[in-house]
């Protein structure tokens, strides 16, 4: 499990000179790696959570502002920008 904050490193495809990103198995879907399909019939789409494509059903739970009738998504300490979340700012003068 990775820490809050850490950023993740990714590995590449075994296979030689292939600089994609592994998916499954230590390989890239060009090399072999299988991605799951959605399980509803007829749709070829890739499967996310659940076996179900974002199509069909994948729910993202998003967020919403604490500050009341504010339905903006929350950015940071569960405000949104208008009511008070602060982006990074450069460090470097």
């Amino acid at each position: 499990v990775a820490k809050k904050g850490s950023v993740r490193k990714r590995t590449t495809c075994s296979k030689e000179g292939c600089v994609s990103w592994v998916i499954r198995g230590g390989v890239c879907t060009r090399h072999g790696a299988k991605l799951k399909i959605c399980s509803v019939d007829g749709c070829t789409k890739h499967a996310r959570k659940g076996g179900v494509c974002m199509r069909h059903g994948l729910k993202v739970k998003t967020k919403t502002c604490s500050v009341d009738g504010c339905t903006n998504g929350v950015i940071k300490e569960g405000v949104c920008m208008r009511h008070g979340a602060k982006r990074k700012t450069c460090s470097v003068d």
